[in-house]
């Protein structure tokens, strides 16, 4: 292959990832473009294309990664739920739900290319404050039109939940776009640019931006969003404050005390109102998660497996999914591999640790795996596209730490 040829194999293959992030951030039910399936194959064959007759190097650790997530995972689920039968009634969907861990194979095709995600994955993000706040005005200057917009993308298309949600007495207009915890990233990118680096170039687009998140995270209604907006706006205010002034981040550690005496029982009340539905129904799933494991010590230890289903108390009927996550993977896969699970995805965060570093990824990516506690969204293809970017963010930047493998194609 020439290196023209190359060159233009390159260009077209970083527009597919581009649009294959940019789909599964609008799209993470794939029923408006229906085009994340051809645009992840397309991505790894034009990739296969370039590395044929040629020599690569991969990461070892990387390679065991991409082996236990792509597919010990989905084959251990696929392989349990036909021992136990699940699979005879299952919706074809919830098969094809599972396909979403091939994605994370994505991670080989950044690493070996070298290509960084973070303008692209954020800029790609902000696609959702466009929709979010675009609707809200929609909604105030044109009601009709609002309304063939719900029935498009709540009720057909099902990437969004508009709802009047109360606060503790507080009723609030919940405009969730269900990719929007998704926009912790670039609330992290550009406080980071800002308040860290002291990067005040394009300071009022900037500014803007940082606004227009805030405001559709608050929006979107969720608890766990809105929680990790105000925590990441405190740590780098704080951290800010750190550098300029130890005396004032004395005195504002102080004013944190107080507030965390005198005010966490009114954010709680707030937050936490045990009488909001949505609260209910999350204690109504997590009372039939330990009433389920109690009674099914063997499934608790390897799992239920694809195509399974319990009752859970939180919407009185058999589910065969909730947004309690690290319940759910519990529930599918077993104890001993969810922990396993569970450690690969705080890799990242303790290699930043180790490394002793501070950066925007690293805040972002806590505060998201966070809210998956809440939000299903870390099983499905938009969940391992984040995955895909924070550990190639990592792999690219541990190049002299790693082992590699070698790999050679030829057809």
């Amino acid at each position: 292959m020439d290196v023209k040829n190359t060159k233009r194999s390159s260009v077209l293959m970083m527009v597919f990832i581009v649009l294959l992030i940019l789909d599964l951030i609008i799209d993470p039910s794939n029923l408006i473009f229906k085009a994340k399936y051809f645009l992840f194959v397309i991505t790894l064959l034009l990739w296969i294309f370039q590395i044929i007759r040629k020599e690569i190097r991969l990461p070892k650790e990387l390679v065991v990664l991409v082996l236990f997530i792509s597919f010990f995972m989905p084959l251990y689920a696929l392989s349990v739920g036909l021992l136990n039968n699940f699979l005879k009634n299952t919706n074809p969907g919830v098969i094809v739900y599972f396909s979403s861990f091939f994605f994370f194979t994505l991670t080989l095709v950044i690493v070996n290319r070298k290509i960084d995600l973070t303008k692209p994955f954020n800029i790609a993000s902000l696609f959702i404050v466009l929709i979010t706040i675009g609707f809200y005005g929609v909604m105030l200057i044109n009601p009709l039109l609002f309304g063939s917009l719900y029935h498009y993308f709540v009720i057909d298309k099902q990437v969004a939940i508009y709802a009047l949600r109360d606060f503790g007495g507080y009723p609030v207009l919940q405009m969730f776009y269900k990719t929007s915890p998704l926009l912790v990233f670039p609330l992290s990118y550009y406080l980071y640019q800002i308040l860290i680096q002291g990067n005040v170039k394009l300071l009022f687009l900037k500014l803007t931006i940082l606004l227009s998140i805030i405001v559709t995270l608050f929006l979107s209604g969720t608890r766990a969003n809105i929680v990790s907006l105000a925590l990441i706006i405190l740590f780098y205010l704080s951290y800010y404050i750190y550098k300029k002034s130890k005396i004032a981040f004395v005195i504002l550690t102080g004013l944190y005390t107080l507030l965390a005496i005198y005010g966490l029982s009114i954010i709680g009340g707030i937050l936490f109102n045990a009488t909001e539905i949505s609260n209910l129904v999350k204690f109504g799933h997590f009372i039939s998660y330990i009433e389920h494991f109690s009674d099914h010590i063997g499934q608790f230890i390897f799992g239920n497996g694809l195509g399974s289903s319990f009752y859970s108390y939180g919407i009185n009927r058999i589910t065969n999914v909730t947004e309690l996550t690290y319940l759910e993977l519990i529930r599918i896969w077993g104890m001993p591999i969810s922990i396993i699970f569970l450690l690969v995805l705080i890799t990242p965060v303790l290699y930043e640790i180790k490394a002793k570093q501070l950066s925007h990824l690293f805040i972002a990516y806590i505060a998201y795996l966070f809210i998956a506690g809440t939000n299903p969204l870390l099983l499905s293809s938009t969940g391992m596209i984040v995955l895909v970017y924070v550990f190639s963010n990592i792999m690219l930047r541990k190049t002299n730490d790693c082992r590699y493998f070698t790999l050679y194609l030829q057809f």
